[in-house]
């Protein structure tokens, strides 16, 4: 338990403070790589990384009723982007290698990131 306390506030560091306070928990699950959101490209490096965090119903609420009007404000960290036609689900580019996707339909926020590629060297010996 004090293990998933830790990685709750290092993972609150990470998110913009408008959604830092709308995780509740990470969740363990294994279907990530059957998800439609798996697919988004996110940059040219190689390894890649995710979680999945569950969303606070108050604002999953909000985001239903009000759309991008109900998400919270990134304080330049990013802007949102929709992902569909319903309004339900959209994406934030935070960083170059990490995206926040926030599915308010399923109370779902996916962390997504990719680590930058090791640099390699131009000279042959």
């Amino acid at each position: 338990m004090r293990l998933h306390a830790r990685l709750i506030r290092r993972l609150r560091r990470l998110l913009p403070p408008g959604l830092a306070g709308a995780v509740l928990r990470v969740e363990q699950g294994t279907g990530w790589s059957a998800s439609p959101l798996a697919a988004l490209a996110l940059g040219p490096a190689a390894r890649r990384g995710c979680l999945r965090l569950r969303l606070d119903g108050a604002l999953a609420e909000r985001i239903r009723q009000r759309g991008a009007e109900g998400l919270p404000a990134l304080d330049g960290a990013g802007r949102w982007q929709a992902l569909g036609r319903r309004g339900l689900c959209f994406r934030a580019v935070l960083r170059q290698h990490q995206v926040v996707v926030c599915d308010a339909l399923h109370q779902r926020l996916w962390l997504l990131w990719r680590e930058p590629g090791t640099a390699r060297c131009a000279r042959g010996y």
